[in-house]
């Protein structure tokens, strides 16, 4: 079993991206046994690589489209000619599986999540969840909304394909419900998405409009370009798509990650993480060195005798000191210049400002 030490968990912390692998329908194969081991090997990928949480999906088909609700041009061009409706009947999760797979999250020490489209489905979902997720196409779904904020749970609202005043509707409504716990994340509803629409620098006006945290959930297929990105303009989720083979038969593999580039992914916005630092501009501990070897200061350039002026160029230049000892910074310079020296300086050391005789 996978063991690693689980994280504190907040959805607006920039020292530690909350990071949602996501699986789509990835874990439907066939029956429920194989349905089940796949969903397990997806959680095991996905806590292995790090990720803070894996989420899956929680629908009926009955409470999502209307009946004879057609084809969509977007499954038609990968390959699935099924009606809708039936599509979503084959990929429903059934019920029973999610006690299994949030018992299975807590053996891994990943966090178990999974998308309600329904009041049923999130009164199913809510027993095993720490934080709830609302799909895009849900962000007008009113009595979802209330539900999920009584719950009083943090929530997480995709918002592709949206209008900013449907955003508000959706965040209006969660603070009338009294849940403030809300997070955002910008979405572009495609699949895959093209890095040219991905619009990443709605993140911080997003983040402006309503000072709440903002996160990426990202469809394209490159594993670091969008997530480095969006926690570099102020993300602090990140949610994206896997699987265990691309080739897959199914609607959410072809744009998903494998698992080495969901390591990939994960591993490197850790490191993104490491490279911001504290925010103050200072002297760090590995300049130090090279900042006093090599900045420039004060240094005589042939032996100067007690008593004797200070000339630029003369008897004194601006260098950098290297190993020898290190004068007064270069910036006082007009200071130092033709006043007479208090010691005897040997010729490549520091002069200082206390070397000027009154």
């Amino acid at each position: 079993m996978i063991k690693r030490k689980p994280q504190k968990i907040s959805l607006d912390c920039p020292k530690h991206t909350f990071i949602i692998a996501e699986t789509g329908s990835n874990w439907k194969c066939g029956t429920y046994a194989q349905d089940l081991k796949r969903a397990k090997d997806l959680i095991r990928v996905a806590s292995k690589a790090g990720a803070d949480a894996v989420k899956f999906q929680t629908y009926k088909p009955e409470t999502v489209y209307v009946p004879r609700a057609g084809k969509s041009k977007y499954l038609s061009k990968n390959g699935i000619n099924q009606d809708i409706y039936e599509i979503f009947e084959h990929l429903a999760m059934p019920y029973k599986m999610i006690p299994e797979l949030a018992e299975y999250c807590k053996k891994c020490n990943i966090m178990f999540m999974s998308t309600p489209f329904s009041v049923t489905d999130a009164r199913q979902v809510d027993p095993y969840v720490s934080v709830h997720k609302v799909a895009s196409y849900e962000i007008n779904h009113v009595r979802l909304l209330e539900f999920l904020a009584s719950t009083k749970k943090p929530i997480i609202i995709s918002t592709g394909a949206s209008t900013y005043d449907e955003i508000d509707f959706a965040v209006g409504l969660m603070k009338k419900n009294k849940n403030q716990k809300i997070a955002l994340m910008q979405c572009t509803a495609k699949y895959p998405a093209s890095i040219e629409s991905l619009n990443l620098m709605a993140i911080p006006q997003i983040k402006s409009r309503y000072n709440l945290p903002v996160g990426l959930s990202d469809h394209s297929v490159d594993p670091i370009i969008a997530p480095l990105v969006a926690i570099g303009i102020g993300a602090t989720i990140i949610e994206k798509h896997f699987t265990l083979d691309r080739n897959l038969p199914g609607p959410d593999h072809s744009f998903a990650l494998i698992p080495s580039e969901l390591e990939l992914m994960i591993s490197s916005i850790r490191k993104a993480e490491q490279s911001r630092g504290n925010g103050k501009k200072e002297v760090l501990r590995d300049e130090r060195e090279l900042r006093y070897f090599a900045t420039r200061a004060l240094q005589a350039t042939k032996d100067i005798l007690k008593g004797e002026r200070f000339q630029e160029g003369f008897n004194f230049d601006v260098l950098r000191p290297g190993s020898q000892s290190r004068g007064a910074d270069a910036r006082f310079l007009t200071m130092i210049q033709g006043q007479r020296s208090r010691r005897y300086i040997k010729v490549g050391h520091g002069i200082l400002l206390s070397d000027r005789l009154d």
